[in-house]
């Protein structure tokens, strides 16, 4: 069984100077597998930063299934 945590990355569209970051919340190992899940998800220059594992309730709430490691979510607005 994985974990569920609350993450932000942060990229630099393609052609433009300016950051755009977006908060995601992804099943993972552990706080850096968490980051790199992200990364991933994200693509490009994408740089995360996980800011805390999620609770019983906010994983329920998210729809997240700890079993499917992996499985990332971004959320419309910051909840963490």
């Amino acid at each position: 069984m994985y974990k569920a945590f609350g993450v932000t990355v942060t990229l630099t569209p393609p052609g433009t100077t300016q950051t755009t970051t977006a908060p995601l919340v992804v099943v993972a190992r552990d706080e850096r597998d968490a980051e790199a899940v992200a990364e991933k998800a994200a693509g490009g220059e994408a740089i995360a930063e996980t800011l805390r594992e999620l609770t019983a309730d906010e994983v329920h709430e998210h729809g997240l299934d700890l079993a499917v490691h992996g499985s990332a979510k971004a959320l419309p607005i910051l909840k963490l």
